[in-house]
């Protein structure tokens, strides 16, 4: 299979890896079924007729001047852990708080187009850097909480700040993110009030990305009456963000009101309130769309083309690149096979990433109803990153990108040089999370394995239970772990973001990253991240993030899995938003971070 056009190799992995296939692969977690339903839908799909109408993040929304009025509906596949955002987590919790609480800090969206990555403020007026190790923040005045008792709409101050900061620095998962004091990598020492207003932060070195991350999804400004136990803030969100939790029916929904006092007011929000269906059934949530009681992020990307053709007052619309990052992450335990770059890089040559796209995300059908659908490679970081992303395909990545490009000639040779061949096979386990990470992980696992197997390379599927065993034993192992039927291993997770690509670095290729894929065994990453985040001129450190990049993918510190299309979504022609904002790495967190804007949506007409 070195031959052959895309579309060639294209079937010849629908084919390989058959109904039969996964149906082979149930023993690998009981996740064959799943993966083969998968698989069918994929390779049967026949292009839709052209929608009625189809839009991009780069149209311009309706003319008509924003209506006020209305409820915005979507759904969320299950209740949150808990309403406070200090001890919850995940996909699910972050839009049910961003309506609710405010930030020091936001990220500007983009208007007509993909978000800058630029922060602004949130509740903070105005701030200024007096030297490289202070931020003062400078808070808005016309920030308040609600009018319900204890808060009865007081200002938001200095003291509300500090407690959240000392709530969030004990109590919540994301503090190793922020605090030094939990783990060293991270920049802020110490948080004080100069005043009731204001604020100052002390960094614990020079850091370019602190900013963002205050601006990220994670540290939210909670009353000190719900600190102090006044207030239950597991079972009441009450803060001064852009609504009000009215009501929350567990299974059943969460209902939020405008906030009339919001400091970003007073015309909007333009909504008068939201509606978060919990719908566990993806079936159910689809039949709920059809039915206008849905308004977006129902419709899953396999259905939008066919969906579209039905529905006449829908649009398709274009929600950015891709920000998730997979790869794998290998075992550097002395006797493993990947602490020969060789290996690394034979593996990776083995690896079709076009025809993994057309397999894994099926694009004909979107762009027969009229939408061109890109598609992009990881190294190691995405797309969605924007002008700090290194295009592996483009002519400015240079000799390192030929690793991320079929060439099974040459990957064979490779690992002969190594050792392996025909008579010793490269063989490792690929350990993933079941479906937990998503209902495709199964049929991911068999394309891969299927493509390397044309290199002579024996991959063993290994499914684990996601908490007991994939987490502590892989995910959170820093690169020491050994497979279930083979010694060597590699660790396949769903491949995270982070608010600036510095960030995402220390997050998963630092040696103190929490979920750090390469552990102690790359300290010159460590050594160029320590360099690139005291950078302050952007330009200088792009260049440094794109050279970053390079080395990575030249030493192969991670193998990246992770090529992706543009992200879709189907909405509703009468809601006005999604067609023209995009939040700064939207395609990672979905309605998580889209949540920022719905302040700019309304209806332009009854739906």
């Amino acid at each position: 299979m070195s031959g052959g056009n895309v579309q060639d190799q294209v079937n010849y992995w629908r084919q390989t890896v058959s109904r039969r296939g996964i149906l082979r692969g149930a023993t690998v977690g009981g996740l064959g079924l799943a993966g083969a339903a998968l698989i069918g839908c994929s390779s049967s799909a026949k292009p839709a007729a052209p929608a009625a109408s189809v839009a991009s993040a780069t149209a311009v929304a309706a003319a008509s001047k924003p209506k006020p009025g209305g409820t915005l509906k979507y759904a969320v596949p299950k209740d949150p852990d808990s309403l406070d955002p200090f001890r919850s987590g995940g996909s699910t919790y972050y839009p049910l708080v961003a309506n609710v609480y405010s930030r020091l800090f936001t990220f500007d969206p983009g208007d007509g187009g993909p978000a800058s990555g630029k922060v602004s403020g949130d509740l903070a007026k105005t701030w200024e850097q007096p030297d490289a190790q202070t931020i003062i923040v400078h808070l808005n005045p016309a920030a308040k909480f609600d009018k319900k008792d204890p808060l009865n709409g007081r200002k938001v101050t200095s003291a509300d700040v500090l407690a959240s900061w000392a709530k969030f620095s004990k109590d919540s998962v994301y503090r190793v993110d922020l605090s030094n004091a939990a783990n060293k990598d991270a920049p802020f020492d110490t948080v004080e009030a100069v005043d009731d207003s204001t604020v100052k932060f002390k960094l614990k070195f020079p850091d370019a990305t602190a900013l963002s991350l205050l601006g990220w999804y994670e540290f939210w400004v909670e009353p000190t009456e719900g600190l102090s136990g006044k207030i239950d803030l597991s079972k009441e969100a009450r803060g001064s963000g852009p609504f009000l939790l009215d009501s929350y029916k567990p299974s059943v929904n969460l209902v939020y009101k405008k906030n009339p006092d919001w400091f970003g007011g007073p015309d909007k929000p333009y909504i008068d309130g939201i509606n978060i269906s919990i719908l566990p059934d993806q079936a159910q949530i689809e039949t709920q769309f059809r039915a206008k009681n849905l308004h977006f992020g129902a419709v899953s990307p396999p259905n939008i083309p066919a969906f579209a053709k039905e529905l006449k007052d829908t649009e398709i619309v274009k929600t950015g690149a891709p920000s998730g990052s997979p790869g794998w992450g290998m075992s550097f335990l002395p006797g493993q096979p990947w602490n020969d770059v060789r290996v690394r890089r034979a593996v990776s040559m083995g690896l079709d990433r076009d025809a993994f796209v057309k397999v894994l995300y099926d694009p004909a059908p979107l762009e027969a109803a009229g939408v061109k659908v890109n598609s992009y490679w990881n190294a190691p970081f995405a797309a969605g990153y924007g002008s700090y992303w290194l295009d592996p395909k483009g002519s400015e990545f240079g000799p390192a990108a030929q690793y991320l490009k079929l060439n099974q000639a040459e990957a064979t040779k490779m690992l002969q040089a190594a050792g392996f061949d025909s008579a010793k096979p490269l063989t490792f386990d690929m350990v993933f999370a079941g479906t937990y990470y998503g209902t495709d992980y199964p049929t991911r696992a068999e394309t891969w394995q299927s493509m390397l197997s044309k290199i002579g390379v024996k991959v063993n599927l290994t499914s684990v239970d996601y908490a007991t065993d994939y987490v502590p034993k892989y995910f959170r192992a820093k690169a020491e772990f050994k497979g279930k039927t083979a010694d060597a291993a590699v660790q396949y997770p769903p491949g995270g973001t982070a608010p600036d690509p510095i960030l995402f670095y220390y997050k998963y290729l630092a040696q103190g990253g929490a979920s750090s894929m390469t552990g102690k065994y790359f300290p010159a990453i460590d050594d160029q991240l320590n360099k690139i985040r005291s950078m302050t001129d952007f330009n200088t450190r792009l260049a440094a993030v794109k050279e970053l990049q390079r080395y990575t993918i030249d030493n192969m510190a991670v193998i990246p899995t992770g090529p992706a299309t543009d992200t879709v979504d189907l909405v509703w022609k009468a809601l006005r938003g999604p067609q023209q904002y995009q939040a700064w790495l939207s395609s990672a967190n979905g309605t998580s971070s889209t949540s920022i804007m719905f302040p700019n949506y309304y209806f332009q007409s009854d739906i």
